[in-house]
């Protein structure tokens, strides 16, 4: 039996809200799935999204991630992704997590539907659930690239002039390792960062929490709202 299952019906005028359903639970392994679903909505236009957790137990910081990544594009497009129906235990992390500052949540389908189409009641269930037409989504944009991890300041600098200005914050090796970290995982606080930085993606250097926050300062990017920003750009 699969850890996870994603359905996606559609609501509003021309179907133009995506509703993805998911029942399991969410962690590393079956983020990509969840993720998978999401992308096929962007290529297809649909910047309205309403993904539903009812049926969900548990998100990990993975799950958590897919759900910010694609927040710039979605907004850029005068659309946004909003959560419906958290469990208690998944309500506590969001709120932990302080994700309430980026993603709104409803406590119904109903009230989800009607905050994209302004009305005071939503469509009834049984609305919702018909079949997905079989649809073939156009090749997406690559995502720009960014400097590997442990690259020299000159590497760094010129990689940095052909995309986004991501590293300038950054003037020592550690802060670029650190940059890389929040770019991929902008939702990590600085005891994850310091625990990511010993992955080999990430230079495979240890580095302690402490020197972690040093540079998060150092860099302005102490506060998690700068580094979600931060990890924004890399969508522009």
């Amino acid at each position: 039996m699969p850890d996870i299952e994603v359905d996606v019906s559609y609501a509003g005028d021309g179907e133009n809200i995506a509703i993805i359903a998911a029942s399991g639970f969410i962690d590393t392994t079956t983020a990509p799935e969840l993720e998978k679903k999401l992308e096929e909505q962007l290529a297809l236009n649909k910047y309205k999204i309403i993904v539903n957790l009812e049926d969900i137990d548990y998100v990990s910081s993975a799950g958590w991630g897919v759900f910010v990544s694609e927040i710039r594009e979605i907004r850029e497009n005068n659309g946004d992704l909003v959560l419906v129906n958290m469990s208690p235990d998944v309500y506590d992390v969001y709120e932990l997590m302080e994700f309430s500052s980026i993603l709104k949540s409803f406590d119904s389908l109903n009230e989800a539907v009607a905050g994209f189409t302004g009305e005071e009641t939503g469509v009834s269930r049984p609305a919702l659930q018909k079949p997905v037409p079989k649809q073939t989504p156009p090749p997406r944009q690559a995502a720009p690239t960014r400097p590997p991890a442990g690259e020299t300041t000159k590497e760094a600098a010129s990689a940095v002039e052909t995309g986004p200005d991501l590293y300038s914050l950054a003037s020592t090796e550690l802060g670029r390792r650190v940059i890389n970290v929040i770019l991929d995982n902008p939702y990590f606080e600085p005891k994850e960062i310091a625990k990511a930085l010993k992955l080999s993606q990430y230079g495979g250097k240890k580095a302690g929490g402490g020197a972690v926050k040093k540079e998060l300062k150092s860099m302005g990017l102490f506060d998690r709202q700068k580094r979600f920003e931060l990890a924004m750009k890399k969508r522009a």
